[in-house]
């Protein structure tokens, strides 16, 4: 450099801070985002573009698509989308590329091709594989999309839930089986289904029949059989819902999933030869009533973890996965809108009433045996289980605009507390992760935070985005955690989302996010590794996997990051920027473009367009199952240099992507370029 000339300096930027719409830029630290869709903040540190999400239903999983490559002897036959065989229809496999006499197929049966097997379409010879791998070397981009192809090939066998409009509820059971609910094609009534190996089933809910006088106990797996009609039925479910059997005045229904005959009213039942209890009226089969939205919670109460439901149309629910059970409250209008348990009692709510059941019995809804009621003094939209055991947990109670506390274990000591009178919370926005969050008028709500700032905006994590809190303040549809990335997620009916994300109790930001498809419900859970996951339904009838792919179900996914305005500390001085160097990592090969505004977008300074980089990440991995499908000694952090010139006071900088093929990946920092100049005039 000449003598005299300023040295070239350096800035490092750490993306942190989230979205922010109100702050003054100057007020800002330079990691922070003005504009953003689609990244997320990490909770290890900088920006990531989010996963994908894809449709579920049972069927292998898009994103665990794999494929393989082998060259062939002719390869004019064969055509993309075409089923191959071998000779002895002992291995097959569905072609998604042909180049040259490179051939790439996937879901691949029996193993894979042997050198020197015939090629059948059919009962067709066509060709014959000569070697395994490509002829000539295929670069990292080109696999990428290969996985892509391969995935669209296992993405098109998976279906809708039957039935019409969108899916109504959604759960994860047992680790292993989701149930969604959704209306009948016709729209008259509404069904379960549950996922499988060949799609979605159908879930029968069986018959019920009501019996009064109990007098000695029915159990699940008895055969009942009806006196004077001889009808008879294997129980499944016996739910009491008053009375007892030692008295003989135990009284409810039970629940069978088939029946010979028809049992008639006022027959006396019988196990055997023995008279237990008295049928009030035919059995009935159970039907739903559609347009219900579907909330869940899993817990157990004696047998195993079941779903206990409430639906806003119909009654309240215990689901195993087999049987359903419709549990009678008493209530005039019998059909619970939300629902919980705490303290061993079910808790339903119906407008600006709190029911709950009789202690560690989820049927009785007697006084006589604890269960009771409590007035509210506005509809009720969520109940949240507070942190704390069996003695000092507590229940938050939720209106639009109030908070209430239950505390106590049962109805001879509850005692409702006001928490805060001014905040409250969206109905299905609630949840748990290291301190209990809500979405209410505000925003994203810390319930600890209201006890220092009360129902003022001030108590409201999401402040600094106020504007896109008022424009969707009224279409929240549902919520859900990530535990594994800190996050706090609350959905809206137009497709948009907002990801909390936290740290050991800390705020670290909130980005934006905007599906394809709106988020009508979700479930989450832990599979049987510990690994979570999570579902949504849809308005168009599908579930789908969450944080799985790397596309919105097929669709691109179109990210956009754009920090704020950096002055790099003298935001009246003009600097000359001249390059940046870009921390990326990831678990795959990644494309993104990289520009950048000058001048706060400034029409009289020249402004370069976008330019696109490309990001060689692997993780790094020998897979021997298939040749030709692996990396050896890839890389997960790699700097990207990217090109800046121009002179301005400040600067912008601006990160997007559009793929359906991309893994994502995580922009830790920026390193800038630039000499300093003179200052404005």
């Amino acid at each position: 450099m000449a003598s005299g000339m300023p040295p070239v300096k350096y800035q490092l930027i750490t993306l942190q801070g989230g979205l922010d719409l109100v702050t003054p830029t100057l007020s800002l630290p330079p990691g922070v985002a003005k504009d953003a869709t689609n990244f997320e903040v990490s909770i290890t540190g900088g920006y990531s573009r989010i996963p994908g999400y894809e449709r579920f239903d049972g069927r292998p999983n898009p994103s665990d698509a794999t494929y393989s490559s082998m060259t062939v002897a002719d390869a004019s036959g064969l055509t993309v989308g075409s089923t191959i065989i071998n000779s002895t229809n002992t291995v097959s496999g569905v072609i998604i590329v042909i180049d040259g006499l490179s051939i790439f197929y996937t879901k691949v049966v029996g193993g894979g091709f042997v050198l020197g097997d015939t090629v059948y379409l059919g009962a067709t010879p066509v060709t014959t594989v000569t070697a395994f791998g490509a002829t000539a070397s295929v670069s990292n981009s080109q696999l990428t999309y290969y996985s892509y192809l391969a995935a669209e090939q296992y993405r098109a066998d998976i279906q809708a839930v039957p039935g019409s409009g969108p899916i109504r509820g959604v759960v994860y059971l047992h680790a292993a089986d989701v149930y969604a609910w959704r209306n009948n094609a016709a729209g008259t009534a509404m069904a379960i289904y549950k996922s499988s190996a060949s799609g979605w089933t159908l879930v029968p809910l069986g018959y019920e029949l009501q019996f009064d006088t109990g007098s000695a106990e029915i159990f699940e797996g008895n055969t009942i059989t009806g006196q004077t009609s001889g009808a008879t039925a294997v129980v499944t479910r016996v739910a009491v819902s008053s009375g007892t059997w030692t008295a003989g005045t135990a009284a409810g229904y039970i629940n069978f999933a088939s029946v010979t005959g028809t049992f008639s009213a006022s027959e006396n039942i019988r196990v055997g030869g023995s008279t237990k209890a008295h049928a009030v009226a035919a059995q009935a089969a159970i039907t739903l009533n559609p347009n219900g939205r579907v909330e869940c919670v899993i817990d157990d109460f004696g047998g195993g973890s079941k779903i206990y439901g409430a639906d806003g149309v119909n009654y309240g629910f215990e689901f195993d996965g087999t049987v359903y059970t419709r549990i009678r409250t008493g209530m005039t209008t019998d059909t619970p809108n939300h629902v919980v348990v705490h303290k061993q009692h079910l808790f339903f709510s119906f407008a600006n009433s709190v029911q709950f059941s009789g202690i560690s019995d989820q049927y009785n809804w007697s006084p006589i045996i604890g269960a009771g009621e409590i007035a509210m003094n506005d509809v009720v939209t969520a109940f949240l289980v507070q942190p704390g055991n069996q003695s000092t947990g507590a229940l938050a109670i939720y209106t639009d605009d109030n908070t209430s506390i239950l505390y106590g274990t049962s109805s001879a000591n509850f005692q409702l507390v006001s928490f805060n009178i001014g905040t409250g919370a969206k109905a299905y926005s609630c949840q748990n992760i290291n301190a209990s969050y809500s979405f209410d008028d505000r925003g994203v709500i810390n319930m600890a935070t209201t006890l220092n700032y009360g129902n003022f905006d001030s108590a409201s994590l999401t402040m600094n985005i106020r504007p896109f809190i008022q424009q969707h303040r009224t279409l929240v549809t549902a919520s859900g955690v990530n535990r594994e990335k800190g996050q706090y997620r609350v959905f809206f009916s137009d497709g948009t989302a907002l990801y909390v994300t936290l740290s050991n109790g800390q705020y670290l930001g909130t980005m934006p996010m905007q599906f394809t498809n709106a988020v009508a419900c979700m479930a989450e859970g832990e599979k049987a590794d510990g690994s979570e996951t999570s579902f949504f339904g849809s308005t168009n009838g599908y579930v789908y996997r969450l944080d799985a792919g790397t596309s919105f179900d097929g669709s691109a996914i179109p990210a956009n990051l754009t920090l704020v305005f950096n002055a790099i500390g003298s935001p009246r001085l003009l600097k000359r920027f001249r390059k940046a160097s870009l921390e990326v990592n990831g678990n795959g090969y990644a494309e993104f473009a990289f520009g950048y505004d000058l001048a706060y977008g400034s029409t009289d300074v020249g402004q370069d367009a976008n330019v696109n980089y490309a990001s060689n990440l692997a993780t790094a991995y020998w897979d021997t199952a298939y040749w030709d499908n692996f990396v050896w000694d890839g890389r997960t952090l790699a700097p990207t240099e990217v090109e800046v010139k121009g002179t301005a006071e400040n600067i912008a900088v601006k990160i997007a992507s559009n793929s359906a093929e991309y893994q994502a990946f995580t922009i830790n920092t920026a390193i800038l370029h630039y000499t300093p100049r003179r200052g404005l005039r």
